[in-house]
């Protein structure tokens, strides 16, 4: 059998897209994922959430503006620090858990499933 060469795969293929939130008051996401969710270079973002899904919605802003969170970089993570957020909408993350996470095109902005949180980061039954 002949040697095949192995690739490195870009970052954003190397691992699923995941969010990992710790102790119900920080939003944090790997750069290449932050990438993808158009987060990287926003310096604000307004969160939303819908109770029925669990899905946490965020929608960067170049400004910021009343009623938006500040979005923290470095060189490896992009971070929300939001507390009175998951108090109002009385989320309970335990610990430190990763959710899977996309961006959505029709609504504009990076989405956060924490129906069930996953080891992976992957969406159950994938």
């Amino acid at each position: 059998m002949p040697f095949e060469k192995w690739e490195p795969q870009p970052e954003s293929d190397s691992f699923p897209a995941s969010a990992t939130i710790v102790q119900s008051r920080l939003i944090r996401l790997p750069t290449p994922v932050a990438n993808m969710l158009r987060l990287r270079g926003k310096t604000s973002a307004h969160l939303f959430y819908d109770k029925r899904r669990k899905v946490i919605g965020i929608k960067p802003s170049d400004k910021k503006e009343e009623g938006t969170a500040k979005i923290r970089q470095s060189d490896k993570s992009t971070s929300l620090h939001v507390p009175s957020f998951f108090r109002f909408y009385d989320i309970e993350v335990p610990g430190i858990k990763r959710f899977h996470c996309w961006y959505d095109e029709k609504e504009r902005m990076a989405m956060i499933d924490i129906s069930r949180p996953s080891p992976r980061g992957r969406p159950p039954g994938t």
